[in-house]
């Protein structure tokens, strides 16, 4: 019961616009899903939206949230006087945010499964690698930037433009050799060839790698003050 009321608290805390970004951006898939449907796109086109979807929106929205997480605390100089570690506090946060996505991931994921819409990979651990990996890496940088730069504009410029210019330049990026591992939307523009696996295993490693700098900065917590708050 506690253990309920703490996570409750926590998601509170985040706010629930972050809470709701993984929810939107679902919504929002789909939506652009029926729209395309509506103006005569054959099937597999529309799938390829649903399959974007995951991919692409689903990551850009808990990164934005992450940064929001991160970065907008009225309570932050009261946090850093008690004695519980800010890191625990604000991961419980960042965990609640990252946990609604991934659940409803997964089960937007066995939806279009099971009603043949889905054009991933066919293995169940492949195809959580299909938004985990993109996750994994924008919300570790959308993180790490927000502890370095203490910037809510920045941080979310950083994800916006690196989002943003992969879209523009996906055709280059999934072609070159030296880019294609770090290519976020590897399943919905290029499908599940040669390179796939170690795509998705370096976004995920690159996640990690911004998150655990991220974490060894909050060692000194008060590196998220900003110049009003000391």
């Amino acid at each position: 019961m506690k253990s309920t009321s703490l996570w409750r608290y926590e998601a509170r805390r985040a706010g629930w616009p972050a809470c709701l970004a993984a929810p939107a951006s679902l919504l929002v898939t789909v939506a652009l899903a029926v729209a395309s449907a509506g103006f005569g796109a054959p099937p597999p086109s529309v799938h390829g939206v649903l399959l974007s979807g995951v991919e692409a929106l689903v990551p850009l929205a808990a990164a934005m949230a992450a940064v929001t997480v991160v970065s907008v605390d009225r309570c932050r100089e009261l946090q850093l006087a008690l004695p519980a570690a800010y890191a625990g506090t604000l991961g419980r946060r960042l965990g609640v945010v990252a946990g609604i996505g991934a659940a409803l991931s997964v089960l937007f994921s066995t939806a279009l499964r099971l009603t043949g819409a889905w054009t991933g990979p066919q293995s169940p651990l492949a195809s959580v690698l299909v938004w985990a990996s993109p996750l994994l890496g924008l919300t570790g940088l959308a993180l790490l930037v927000a502890v370095l730069g203490r910037s809510v504009v920045l941080a979310t410029t950083t994800v916006a433009v690196v989002w943003l210019c992969q879209q523009l330049f996906a055709a280059a990026l999934a072609a070159g050799a030296w880019s294609r591992p770090f290519f976020l939307f590897m399943t919905s523009r290029a499908g599940v060839a040669d390179g796939w696996g170690t795509n998705r295993a370096v976004l995920a490693a690159c996640g990690v790698l911004f998150i655990t700098t991220a974490l060894l900065l909050l060692r000194r917590p008060e590196r998220l003050l900003t110049e009003e708050e000391v």
